[in-house]
């Protein structure tokens, strides 16, 4: 994966409905999917989120998720 820069996917609005029943499921802030982009894409330096601690049965959500969609699923929750 060297050289290969990572960017929030392009959803249609199926999948966007699939990313948010995943995150309905797992009971997280936010799951967002990450695909190989173009690195000139703007995206946020920082947000105030942090990656969400997950038990196995929501990682099968998200892993499920992932295969779908083909992209890169990560689920986040707000900064305490």
């Amino acid at each position: 994966m060297t050289g290969q820069t990572w960017t929030w996917a392009k959803l249609d609005a199926q999948t966007i409905a699939l990313v948010e029943e995943t995150e309905r499921a797992i009971g997280v802030g936010f799951v967002v999917i990450y695909a190989p982009g173009d690195p000139r894409r703007d995206m946020p330096a920082s947000l105030p989120l942090e990656a969400a601690p997950l038990s196995d049965i929501q990682l099968e959500h998200l892993r499920r998720l992932e295969a779908t969609v083909g992209g890169v699923a990560v689920a986040y929750r707000p900064l305490s």
